[in-house]
């Protein structure tokens, strides 16, 4: 996805100041990971979405609606480079805000500094949420292969279970399978293959998987 061309995008002013509004065309993106940034945006009419790559994985973070402010961080850090992606998921309309436009607003505002550090803070919290709950991977993948054994369900396709596994923690598949030999090489499954010599995993005893969980607990 490539950032809007100046041919998609209209400038005017808004009201009587120097900001520009920026039409983002659906699918375009206002800024990419790992790009420079030097504004923030104030999205007032569409829908953003914000992502980042996790572990080669696209992780979606947050849907904006207006009125929304997104790539503030931009103008806090000092190399100035994007955390994440921004991408328009319908036609919308934002408002460029610089570094020289912030530096007056708070200047001219200090309403508009409490705004933001409001924003950012609620962030923060959000992030540090959302962080705690985050399992860890391999209690996850044991948790898991426990409700299988109890439900009954003792053999699974090894292919699918790995891509599932790493769709789930947004992590790499050759990961997932490092956690999956390693509860092999503890005797908690065993690897294999079925008649068609499709590869298999299959369960050993839920005890053993309960006494793994709460030694990792």
């Amino acid at each position: 996805m490539s950032i809007v061309t100046q041919q998609t995008v209209q400038m005017k002013q808004v009201s009587h100041g120097n900001y520009l509004m920026r039409n983002v065309l659906k699918h375009n993106a206002v800024f990419n990971e790992g790009s420079k940034g030097d504004a923030a945006y104030i999205l007032t009419e569409g829908k953003i979405e914000i992502s980042g790559q996790i572990e080669g994985h696209k992780k979606v973070f947050a849907i904006l609606t207006p009125i929304s402010i997104f790539g503030e961080m931009a103008l806090f850090l000092e190399d100035g480079v994007r955390t994440a992606t921004a991408i328009a998921l319908e036609d919308s309309k934002v408002v460029v805000v610089t570094k020289d436009d912030l530096d007056e607003f708070m200047r001219d505002s200090p309403k508009v500094i409490a705004s933001i550090i409001t924003v950012l803070v609620s962030r923060l919290k959000t992030t540090t949420r959302k962080a705690m709950k985050v399992p860890s991977t391999g209690l996850g993948i044991v948790r898991i292969f426990d409700l299988f054994s109890t439900c009954g369900k003792m053999e699974l396709k090894y292919n699918p279970t790995v891509k599932t596994f790493a769709d789930t923690f947004v992590t790499t598949q050759e990961k997932i399978e490092q956690y999956i030999h390693r509860l092999a090489d503890q005797g908690l499954l065993v690897l294999g293959r079925d008649v068609n010599d499709n590869r298999i995993i299959r369960i050993r005893e839920r005890e053993m998987l309960h006494a793994v969980m709460q030694n990792k607990e």
